[in-house]
């Protein structure tokens, strides 16, 4: 198997994060935020992503976005952070 980033972030071997709303602001280096329940994105920092506030809303369950983001807060449901 080829090693690379999207592999890393694909099988998450890198490891994850699992978070409610009860987590607080969580901080790491995270490629992706897979939604695990129906969940709301309440403070969020990104580095490549334009108009990244227009990310504070809510997303349905099953919903994947990628970027890379080193703090995330949510204010309901669950998330994974995979760890880049």
């Amino acid at each position: 198997m080829a090693s690379s980033r999207n592999n890393a972030l694909e099988f998450s071997s890198a490891g994850s994060v699992i978070i409610d709303s009860a987590a607080g602001a969580t901080a790491g280096k995270f490629g992706a935020i897979q939604f695990l329940k129906d969940s709301t994105i309440s403070a969020l920092t990104e580095t490549k992503i334009t108009n990244s506030d227009k990310l504070l809303t809510s997303f349905g369950a099953g919903t994947i976005i990628y970027g890379q983001f080193s703090s995330v807060t949510i204010s309901g449901g669950l998330v994974a952070l995979h760890k880049v």
